[in-house]
């Protein structure tokens, strides 16, 4: 005989420890008048978790972890997708499903066009392909998915983590030290930070390969300078970079205002990563444009085999000698870089939790 049971979804409140108060309005899913009165409950929750907040320049910790919207689907053992449910923070889903070993996935912050219901095989979204466009710094996007099996009038305790599919890297502190006084003397000023050689694309249940990266120039964002691969959207501008900075640095007062930027991973190694004239697949950077008595000059930070949902933080970089007059021209000891952190998790990760 067929075995039924009841999935109820909640979404917690977007603020720590918030309840869950809303209820949506239930889509029917046809369930066989017979197996109504076998059915059992289980319980999933998205909760945000992080730390606190600090003040920069670009967005904060609490807007990298807000939840707008969410979209849940279950996938039976052969891909086809059983129910579904679209949320906003707060909101509560009850869903009525067969018993049975499923995998749940979430989105969250998808696409506002996103249909759920085009959804019919797991692939559909696990192979789905978002623009970097799709993310803003408090608009994130977030996947998870996780295998769950539901049993006649059991709970089912479980927890999905949902992850950013982007990294996040940044600069707190750029100090100037130049050990040649003619160049000392001089005004320097700090016009823009920005990331390049950016990947434009990534399937949000991507692993994120180096097979995946395409050579072709016009799939990276920013690629071997700022622009200089075409105009970015408006939207990939606030995620990229920081323009018309005017900031004036001196031995005694340093730039401190912080700058944090997100990119999709990008996993070429070091040892394959290039600075050839030619455009080729290579590392991700982040870029200070300095001007120097006028002149403007480059130094680049290279943030080799970056993953999704993780940190790359320079603690302070100091500018020793004259950067290149190129983007992509690295000028070995014109820099120093003290990176606090290169590649931790990104300790603010939400998960969707399952319990009674």
């Amino acid at each position: 005989m067929n075995k039924y049971c009841c999935l109820f979804i909640v979404s917690a409140a977007m603020s720590l420890g918030a309840a869950c108060s809303k209820t949506a309005p239930e889509v029917p899913v046809p369930v066989p008048e017979t197996a109504v009165g076998h059915c059992g409950t289980g319980t999933v929750c998205i909760r945000l978790e992080g730390g606190t907040a600090t003040k920069v320049t670009h967005p904060s910790a609490e807007s990298e972890k807000q939840c707008h919207r969410w979209t849940f689907w279950l996938f039976d053992q052969d891909g086809d997708s059983v129910v579904y449910g679209n949320g906003q923070a707060g909101e509560e889903i009850r869903r009525t499903v067969l018993t049975g070993t499923y995998t749940a996935v979430a989105l969250v912050n998808g696409p506002a066009g996103l249909d759920p219901v085009s959804v019919k095989k797991i692939d559909d979204i696990r192979l789905r392909v978002a623009d970097l466009a799709d993310n803003a710094p408090s608009e994130l996007l977030m996947y998870g998915e996780t295998r769950l099996t539901l049993e006649k009038d059991l709970t089912v305790e479980a927890a999905i983590q949902v992850k950013r599919l982007v990294a996040k890297v940044g600069v707190k502190k750029i100090s100037v030290a130049f050990e040649n006084p003619y160049l000392a003397a001089k005004t320097t000023v700090l016009e823009a930070v920005y990331l390049t050689n950016v990947y434009r694309s990534a399937r949000l249940g991507s692993d994120f390969s180096e097979e995946e990266l395409s050579p072709s120039r016009s799939a990276w964002y920013n690629a071997m300078g700022w622009h200089l691969s075409g105009e970015n959207s408006p939207a990939c501008d606030l995620l990229l970079g920081e323009t018309g900075l005017d900031a004036v640095l001196t031995p005694s007062a340093p730039h401190t205002d912080e700058h944090y930027f997100y990119a999709f991973p990008n996993p070429v190694p070091q040892e394959r990563d290039t600075h050839q004239d030619d455009w080729s697949v290579r590392c991700t950077r982040m870029v200070l444009q300095v001007a120097v008595g006028g002149k403007v000059f480059y130094y680049q930070i290279a943030v080799p085999q970056m993953e999704r949902n993780k940190v790359y933080l320079a603690e302070e970089v100091v500018l020793k000698n004259l950067g290149s007059q190129d983007p992509e021209l690295e000028i070995p000891g014109s820099v120093d870089v003290v990176f606090s952190v290169f590649g931790a998790d990104w300790d603010e990760d939400y998960s969707i939790t399952e319990n009674s």
